[in-house]
């Protein structure tokens, strides 16, 4: 089928239109200059220095429950940061999220929300001797909210983080695991030694120097099950009684 001139003359103007007036609904919506926007992205970074960011995508605007009109803006960048307390450098993807009350209002910067699976390490390090410092700091402080009841603890083996467990989650979060042998009481006459490993996740307080520590199950096998007299292992000394640090180690030769 053959086009008559007059007709694609005729498109190529509604097109030409079109593009133009979505030009200008861009620029009638005063959207924040690049420097600008780069400025508030990288102030929003607070514990890691931005090495490099680049915009990943123009701007796109949402329209939020209970509002009548477009009033967020979000732009992608990709950044690669230093962290400010470890010295690691990663890569991630995020947004820049711009706010306004009303359809005329200027934008005004709301937040970075950084893509957690867009976050990579960049030739860094695991800090095992940290994570490690940082688990045992956690035990010793609250026993029982690491380990339940403690009356039925009867040791603790040295801990190791589990090689490749190390995760940064966000600015603000990390995790690792940690793997040890433990002694136990289990249904009241058994002794058993336990292979445990705990999944720890670990956030910064808003001092911006505080961990706090959050560890849950991540698997646990039997090692070792000794038949005992109750009274037997009621003698025995505990987590409960004793501490974490009159129990934790290596066990010494003959130590019951």
């Amino acid at each position: 089928m053959k086009i008559q001139p007059h007709i694609g003359r005729m498109v190529l103007g509604v097109l030409s239109l079109f593009l133009l007036a979505g030009m200008q609904d861009v620029k009638a919506q005063g959207f924040p200059t690049d420097s600008r926007t780069m400025i508030d992205a990288k102030a929003a970074i607070k514990t890691a220095t931005v090495e490099k960011a680049t915009f990943t995508s123009g701007w796109k605007l949402e329209q939020e429950s209970g509002f009548l009109f477009n009033n967020l803006a979000k732009r992608a960048i990709e950044m690669v940061v230093k962290d400010n307390g470890t010295g690691e450098k990663r890569s991630f993807e995020g947004l820049a999220i711009y706010k306004r009350s009303t359809a005329s209002s200027p934008w005004t910067f709301s937040r970075f929300f950084t893509y957690s699976n867009s976050i990579k390490m960049l030739g860094g390090k695991e800090d095992t001797e940290k994570f490690k410092q940082m688990t045992l700091d956690g035990m010793k402080a609250d026993p029982a909210g690491w380990f339940g009841d403690t009356s039925g603890i009867f040791w603790i083996y040295p801990i190791e983080v589990v090689p490749g467990s190390y995760r940064k989650e966000s600015d603000r979060s990390m995790g690792w695991e940690v793997r040890f042998d433990m002694e136990l009481r289990w249904d009241y006459k058994f002794l058993v030694t336990r292979s445990q490993t705990l999944k720890i996740d670990a956030y910064l307080g808003q001092d911006g120097k505080t961990w706090t520590l959050d560890p849950g199950n991540g698997g646990q096998k039997e090692v070792k099950r000794q038949e005992m007299k109750p009274s037997d292992l009621d003698a025995m000394p505990n987590l409960s009684k004793k501490g974490f640090t009159a129990l934790y180690g290596e066990k010494p030769a003959g130590a019951k």
